[in-house]
């Protein structure tokens, strides 16, 4: 493989870990109704929460694949392609969250 394969996969993680980190921003937000605790939630708790949730669904599976599952995992996926996308799914996190706030700033409001 070459580093082309690794910044696309980097690219394709990064833009995964934004979706996702939204997603559950804009839900933790809208979610009052069904989770009372949320409710009581302030911003930057709500923020640590949403990283947290995000940062447990998103890079659990190629965590687990750089790890304990490392025999399991296909031979073609190599462990610079995996730590790539490793990479890129945490650091669309943080912006997955500004994108969540600005959503949930400017279309919801």
């Amino acid at each position: 493989m070459d580093s082309l394969s690794s910044a696309n996969r980097f690219v394709s993680g990064f833009f995964f870990g934004t979706l996702v980190a939204a997603v559950i921003m804009v839900l933790l937000c809208n979610a009052r109704e069904l989770f009372p605790f949320v409710a009581k939630l302030h911003a930057l708790e709500q923020i640590v929460l949403t990283a947290l949730l995000s940062i447990v669904i998103v890079d659990a599976k190629p965590l687990a694949y750089q790890t304990v599952w490392r025999e399991r995992r296909s031979a073609f996926v190599l462990d610079e392609d995996l730590s790539a996308t490793l990479s890129g799914r945490t650091f669309g996190i943080p912006a997955g969250i500004l994108v969540g706030i600005l959503f949930q700033h400017y279309v919801m409001n």
